[in-house]
């Protein structure tokens, strides 16, 4: 690994820190790009990943330059940052990072912990490329939360808010009001907003935030018959999706204009991998990432659809996180075969097997990260194999299934 990765190596290591006032004085040193370009700005519990590829897929279909900025990666680091689907190249990231470096070591220098972190780095380096290919919108997805994400420096013409559940309650709040209220950090003055559908008690406190703001709020909840597109991602969750992507289209249609068949036939391609992910074979396979209860239901609700028993591998971080993907696929496992995925959180194989309920009949077996191939080998080849929990670890399989070799891989997500 050369200097320029090493010391990108070495920023993730530290972790996170949140707050943007690292942001506020980086992005001026870097001549502001996050002003020259318009953007839509996007965070929610659940969802987002795949409101964000939904707007990339429709506006893209329509002739507009888009930028997309997403994370966690999959297979390569440069995923997180795509003008018109294209990835930002390895040799781009180092470029990129030879250029912003000595402006963060200024101002580590100046006061240490000042300098940016893993994740605000990265997010600098897209408001770079967005600006410099001219994108004419970029589609911007928030890290963690909202008011203190490192995005939330831009001034956007839509904010969007997916969807509001539990989930990073040590950092974001431990009821439905306090993480609505991170969330709602997106909420700028003046400018409109849309969320999906909510709980009462999120509705609320977003209500109330945009109103201080003055900002016009518009909830999927206001529409009493809604049109659910049809879509190529699989689940019911999913139309919902669709259905917020497009209405978020139409609230900005006079600056963005769309042509509706066209926006039919991006929400058929839309590209998102990782997500209820089929890929034919023998034995055929389902990669599914699924971190939080939200994400529970909406696997369990598919997998009660496939109306067949599956073979599980499963890696999760957080315990509580753990329960309710297991909770999901108990019912449907034959075999539930648990990997301990290399990240800080990372539940053992010990605790794993702590939380399969006693009356669970299949094989509960162990696995490791490190040969693929051989426990491959030992799945019948007439059966479904779905690889579910940790985004980490279907990062590392669907990384295997290429024969990828990036330097940038799952040693460069982000550690929370």
């Amino acid at each position: 690994m050369n200097d320029t990765l090493n010391y990108l190596y070495g920023l993730r290591n530290r972790g996170s820190s949140y707050g943007i006032d690292r942001m506020r004085r980086l992005l001026p040193m870097l001549g502001n790009p996050h002003r020259r370009f318009p953007i839509i700005h996007v965070a929610g519990t659940n969802g987002k990943g795949s409101v964000c590829a939904m707007l990339d897929s429709i506006y893209r279909e329509n002739g507009y330059k888009v930028g997309l900025f997403s994370s966690p990666h999959l297979v390569e680091l440069g995923e997180r940052i795509r003008v018109n689907g294209k990835v930002l190249p390895l040799h781009g990231i180092e470029e990129y990072v030879r250029f912003i470096k000595p402006i963060a070591d200024e101002m580590e220098a100046e006061k240490v912990g000042l300098g940016p972190t893993f994740f605000e780095m990265m997010t600098a380096m897209a408001f770079l490329v967005f600006a410099e290919r001219k994108v004419d919108l970029a589609i911007l997805e928030t890290g963690l939360g909202g008011r203190l994400d490192s995005t939330n420096v831009v001034q956007p013409i839509l904010s969007i808010i997916t969807t509001i559940a539990l989930d990073h309650c040590s950092i974001l709040g431990h009821s439905i009001e306090e993480i609505a209220r991170e969330k709602a950090g997106i909420i700028k003055r003046g400018i409109p907003a849309l969320t999906g559908w909510l709980p009462d008690a999120a509705n609320k406190v977003i209500r109330e935030d945009a109103d201080s703001k003055s900002s016009s709020l518009e909830s999927m909840e206001d529409h009493q018959a809604i049109e659910f597109p049809q879509t190529n991602l699989v689940g019911e969750h999913q139309k919902r999706n669709a259905a917020l992507a497009y209405r978020a289209v139409l609230k900005i249609a006079k600056a963005f204009p769309v042509e509706r068949e066209k926006v039919r036939k991006a929400l058929g391609k839309v590209s998102l991998e990782g997500r209820w992910q089929l890929i034919e074979g023998n034995p055929s396979m389902i990669l599914d990432a699924c971190h939080n209860q939200e994400g529970a239901i909406a696997l369990q609700e598919n997998l009660r659809n496939l109306r067949e028993s599956v073979v599980v591998w499963l890696g999760a971080s957080g315990e509580e996180r753990a329960l309710e993907v297991i909770k999901a696929v108990t019912p449907y496992a034959q075999e539930i075969r648990l990997f301990e995925i290399e990240q800080p959180r990372a539940c053992s194989v010990s605790v794993l097997k702590k939380l399969i309920p006693e009356n669970f009949l299949g094989r509960v077996t162990v696995g490791s990260c490190a040969n693929f191939d051989r426990q491959l080998k030992e799945v019948d080849e007439s059966s479904t194999l779905l690889i579910t929990g940790s985004i980490y670890l279907v990062g590392d399989f669907l990384s295997h299934l290429r024969k990828h070799s990036m330097p940038l891989g799952s040693d460069f997500q982000d550690v929370l």
